[in-house]
């Protein structure tokens, strides 16, 4: 499958000296040293089923952002790669992952994947194959932002399962971390 993917480019900030005044833009990637994040879902793009997808990553709505259950591990850069297994929430799963630098110090992983998600809601027992790829950029040592790109594909399991009109079936999470 081949997807298009957006990388979030690293925001750096203005540094002020001991008088407030401003300074040399400041490389986020200089102060990050990783760690636990909770990690939250801002936003959802979905590109699945008329966005009926919508509410397994936003269950509270589009308007309030979804927190994750688990705290999830990010490596400071001398660790890359880094492949791990995440906790996910109901009804995603484990999932294992290799974390590595990309272009302008983004931190991705490429190629995850979740072999039976359950839809749930009016799907019945449908399942799907989800394969993720994220784009995380530090914006300082606490905080990242990024975003996920999940493909799904192989909707199988029960008879009220939809019919997939695209196999490059596509969400896009907006993605925000915070260091525990």
């Amino acid at each position: 499958m081949l997807w298009l993917l957006t990388l979030l480019a690293c925001a750096g900030g203005k540094s002020e000296d001991a008088d407030g005044a401003a300074g040399a833009e400041t490389d986020p990637r200089s102060e990050w040293t990783g760690g636990d994040f909770w990690f939250s879902t801002t936003a959802v793009e979905d590109g699945c089923m008329g966005g009926a997808l919508r509410i397994l990553f936003m269950p509270e709505g589009s308007e309030e952002p979804h927190r994750f259950e688990h705290l999830i591990y990010l490596p400071a850069y001398e660790e890359m790669p880094l492949s791990q297994t995440i906790d996910l929430r109901d009804p995603f799963m484990e999932m294992p992952i290799t974390i590595d630098e990309g272009p302008d110090g983004v931190l991705q992983a490429r190629g995850s994947v979740m072999e039976s998600v359950e839809l749930g809601g009016n799907f019945g027992d449908c399942v799907a194959t989800m394969a993720v790829d994220v784009d995380l950029s530090p914006i300082d040592a606490t905080t990242a932002e990024g975003y996920a790109h999940i493909g799904m594909t192989d909707v199988r399991g029960d008879e009220v399962c939809p019919v997939m009109d695209d196999e490059d079936c596509l969400v896009v999470l907006t993605l925000a971390a915070q260091l525990d």
